[in-house]
């Protein structure tokens, strides 16, 4: 790890040489903060050393955690991918867009976010920052179902809700296109030939490109452009939303990390660890540390998938990725929701914290508007909640928010009311999808689960091994009340 870390401070003094020299922020530069969101990719809520696991090496991040906040009950509103990451771009819940599946866009899906519709993004571009979105994607691009041709301008995207760059992947590393997008063009484009995608998995290919890129050098490349870009664009705030690959499948870290007791899984959050160091040491050479809001966090739990012999090794290996919440990605249970959140931001948020509070990730954009000043439009960040507070107070006061809606990746709902969970089971709603097979596939996951809801009391049972639901019917009966009120109301927040 040492000869890793030396080769990675390396590559970043040599960005800040050849962009530091003239690029001092300007004089009037406003006192709002440079925002990082750092969206990794089934990260678990017990993967990290900060965490409580003791044989992963997260150096940087545990120094993030001990020069900030680490929130205990921070939620992705869905536990898989796409769902929660239109939460975090729009303070929205994801099933209340044109499908409601709960499950991953596919990966010719046209943008799934309107054009006109408040974004993180656009709201602190109109508020005078530069705007950045690095790494994978996965909200769609273009306006035609099925019909993306990667061989033309790829419109609208994220340059369409707010972002004045993007850089990253379409998607998955393995659904293709197999080469990385740069604003709105597929990079590598053989001239005159089209682009085509054939095969699946980790036998898709992609035809009319000049090479693939290399799996295993996707990070490196990712984190390189966001330290490049903030030494490019640092004169302003600027805002990066940086959304690592890692430690999504394919498990395929670079060949400068080896040695972890979880073979390949462990070695690829080693290098999250280290791509988020990078970020850190390019902030402190720019002396921007103090004037940054640094947020780190995942898009849905662990995966625990016992098909994956990686997956299976480090497991085998004594790794738990969700520590001992039950269940993990595509989840209903707490390992597929719960996820790592640590924020840091020198002075307004107490160092080596930790927060019990109820956060949605879906609360950023109403966390931002109220750090600038801005005031939500009606219609806009449906579901954000304001959680300044939780960030910045010494003392533990009254929550900002009680109660979460959670979507699996199965469809089914659950709602997380203070210390109580209800888990949907019984007439569960209909659901809309692009994809038929997809419906026959969710009708048959819900003939074979429970018929019956079920209640937990998290405070005492943060597995939920314990179906409280028959000693406190009155309770599952108001929160299942309360699940169907905020389905059918327009908004939650205040």
């Amino acid at each position: 790890m040492i000869a890793t870390m030396r080769f990675f401070a390396l590559c970043v003094s040599l960005v800040l040489a050849l962009f530091s020299v003239g690029c001092g922020q300007s004089a009037d530069r406003s006192s709002r903060p440079n925002v990082i969101v750092v969206l990794a990719d089934d990260v678990g809520w017990g993967s990290l050393g900060s965490y409580g696991e003791p044989r992963i090496q997260t150096p940087n991040l545990d120094r993030l955690a001990r020069e900030g906040r680490r929130f205990t009950q921070a939620y992705a509103p869905s536990s898989a991918c796409s769902p929660t990451r239109y939460g975090v771009m729009t303070g929205r819940y994801f099933w209340r867009s044109k499908v409601n599946d709960g499950m991953v866009l596919s990966s010719n899906a046209p943008l799934h976010i309107e054009t006109d519709r408040l974004t993180i993004a656009s709201l602190l571009k109109d508020q005078g920052y530069r705007t950045a979105a690095i790494g994978k994607w996965h909200l769609g691009l273009g306006s035609e179902a099925g019909r993306t041709d990667w061989a033309s301008k790829l419109v609208p995207g994220p340059r369409s809700i707010g972002f004045d760059y993007f850089f990253g992947l379409s998607a998955n590393p393995r659904n293709g296109p197999h080469s990385f997008i740069e604003n709105e063009e597929l990079m590598g484009k053989l001239p005159g030939r089209p682009v085509s995608i054939s095969g699946f998995g980790a036998n898709a290919k992609t035809s009319g490109i000049v090479a693939p890129f290399k799996t295993d050098e996707i990070m490196q490349n990712i984190t390189q452009r966001v330290t490049t870009w903030i030494a490019e664009n640092h004169a302003d705030p600027f805002f990066v939303y940086f959304a690592p690959n890692a430690v999504h499948t394919p498990i395929a870290p670079n060949r400068a990390f080896t040695g972890s007791p979880y073979g390949k899984y462990g070695d690829f959050i080693h290098e999250v660890d280290a791509s988020v160091g990078q970020i850190l040491a390019t902030l402190d050479a720019l002396d921007l540390a103090k004037d940054t809001l640094v947020i780190f966090t995942s898009d849905n739990g662990g995966d625990i998938n016992r098909g994956s012999p990686v997956h299976v090794q480090a497991m085998d290996s004594g790794l738990k990725p969700n520590g001992d919440l039950r269940g993990g990605k595509l989840h209903v249970w707490e390992g597929g929701f719960r996820v790592p959140f640590i924020v840091r931001w020198p002075g307004q948020v107490p160092e080596d914290s930790v927060s019990e509070q109820i956060l949605s990730l879906t609360d950023l954009l109403a966390t931002f508007a109220q750090i600038t000043d801005v005031p939500l439009p009606d219609g806009a960040a449906e579901d954000s909640f304001d959680m300044l507070a939780a960030f910045t107070e010494s003392t533990q006061g009254p929550p900002p928010r009680n109660r979460i809606v959670l979507q699996a990746g199965d469809a089914s709902f659950a709602i997380r009311e203070a210390d109580w969970k209800l888990v949907e089971r019984a007439d569960p709603p209909d659901i809309r999808t692009a994809r038929p097979k997809r419906a026959v596939r969710i009708a048959n996951m819900r003939a074979n689960a429970p018929q019956q809801d079920q209640l937990f009391f998290l405070a005492k049972d943060p597995s939920e091994e314990n179906d409280v639901r028959e000693l406190f019917p009155e309770r599952a009966a108001r929160m299942r009340e309360r699940l169907a009120l905020d389905r059918s109301a327009s908004q939650t927040r205040p």
